[in-house]
């Protein structure tokens, strides 16, 4: 049997594996020169830089069935979310009281005794054996669940409005409340890691257990059909299967659908110095996100988590705003964004690069019901990827395993 996969990212390695262990002869295509989609690095400077936020959530059950998760030297953020209003310098802290119990006064004095109870009614009804029980019922929108839950106005647009702008990429926030009740499971009962050398060991790993996949990098898939794939050179290729493993708007216009998506896009600016400004391995989110010219969403120091001779301190722009982080103007405008944060030393701070990702999420519904959110075959043709399933490393490897279970193939033993 052989199978072509299209897309190196962790989708398309994951499925080339499995498919490999059971005797398929697999041909895995990528448009780009290296394997792990939007899970990538890049070289800023002398540092090894993720493209775009990540982090990785331990609490994923998926994670520990296809991956040495030791192996990949994972370093734990602090259980808390630092909070920053810009144009006063003060800062407060969001904490989980349950992990962190030093946190509980700080979080009651930033949310407000009310707030704070929610929170935790809200974190008590979390499934750590389910994470994703949440979507099996109707969903609402993310800001009517908000309403719903009673939390108060300032603590929506000043804590929860950011925090899921920056989770879904989307300064609307249309996702489905199920979406975050996911997304806080997996926060309450799992820490957010980083791994030590980048983003990219999480799709590197699963790579470099491939043993006869062929793999054809640069490139590019014109159209596919379910025994075939088109190269734009010309080239057809012939097989049993063809599995879609590209991000949603490469998989739609492959497909030939014509659903307007929507592009979520994310930019990182990465800044060199001595001395961090930021104390602890938290996100510093941006209360007053949106308002003015508040285009930054939040600050992490990565540096903090892993020995560095100097610090990087990465800023987080989404939307529209990302497209303009090669502009200098741009540029000044976000470091001088960072002096009413941290002061005048930010001056000083060597601005090495930036970096971007279009569509970095896929585009959602908010009302959508189940687990599942797009159908596997279409026209013959295999889709996987999070766009299928939901927006997370999870959400990935469960489309990977929702085909293995219907070709009736186990996931490989990491062994």
């Amino acid at each position: 049997m052989k199978a072509i996969i299209v897309g190196a990212g962790l989708a398309g390695c994951a499925a080339a594996w499995a498919l490999e262990q059971h005797g398929y002869e697999c041909i895995l295509v990528e448009s780009s020169e290296k394997a792990g989609g939007r899970m990538r690095c890049t070289t800023l400077g002398k540092h090894n830089v993720d493209v775009g936020f990540h982090v990785l959530h331990t609490a994923y059950p998926t994670l520990h069935r296809w991956l040495d998760v030791d192996h990949l030297h994972l370093k734990p953020m602090d259980a808390a979310t630092d909070l920053i209003a810009p144009s006063t310098g003060v800062i407060k802290t969001i904490g989980d009281p349950l992990r962190s119990p030093s946190t509980l006064f700080p979080t009651i004095f930033s949310a407000g005794i009310w707030n704070a109870l929610r929170m935790l009614r809200w974190r008590l009804k979390t499934r750590k054996q389910d994470l994703e029980a949440a979507m099996d019922a109707p969903s609402i929108p993310l800001d009517t669940y908000f309403d719903a839950m009673r939390f108060s106005k300032p603590f929506q647009s000043s804590f929860l409005q950011p925090l899921f702008a920056g989770i879904t990429l989307d300064n609307q926030r249309k996702e489905r409340s199920a979406f975050a009740s996911f997304t806080f499971s997996a926060m309450s009962h799992g820490m957010m890691t980083m791994p030590e050398k980048g983003i990219e060991a999480v799709p590197r790993q699963i790579l470099e257990r491939l043993d006869a996949t062929e793999i054809m990098y640069n490139t590019k898939v014109t159209s596919v059909t379910k025994n075939s794939v088109q190269l734009d050179d010309g080239t057809s290729i012939k097989a049993n299967m063809v599995v879609l493993a590209t991000p949603q708007h490469v998989t739609q216009a492959m497909l030939g659908k014509s659903t307007r998506l929507r592009r979520k896009e994310t930019a990182t600016y990465v800044f060199e110095c001595k001395d961090s400004p930021i104390k602890r391995a938290r996100l510093l989110l941006n209360t007053e996100y949106g308002i003015g010219q508040h285009k930054i969403l939040h600050v992490h120091v990565p540096t903090l988590l892993h020995a560095s001779e100097s610090h990087l301190v990465v800023a987080t722009v989404i939307g529209e705003d990302a497209r303009l982080h090669e502009d200098d103007e741009e540029r000044k405008h976000i470091q001088s964004e960072l002096v009413d944060w941290f002061g005048s030393t930010v001056n000083d701070w060597d601005l090495i690069g930036t970096t971007y990702v279009d569509y970095a999420l896929p585009s959602g519904g908010t009302t959508a019901i189940g687990r599942e959110r797009e159908q596997l075959i279409h026209d013959g043709i295999y889709c996987i990827g999070d766009h299928t399933m939901h927006p997370s490393v999870h959400g990935t490897l469960r489309s990977v395993e929702r085909l293995l279970e219907h070709l009736e193939i186990p996931i490989p033993m990491k062994d």
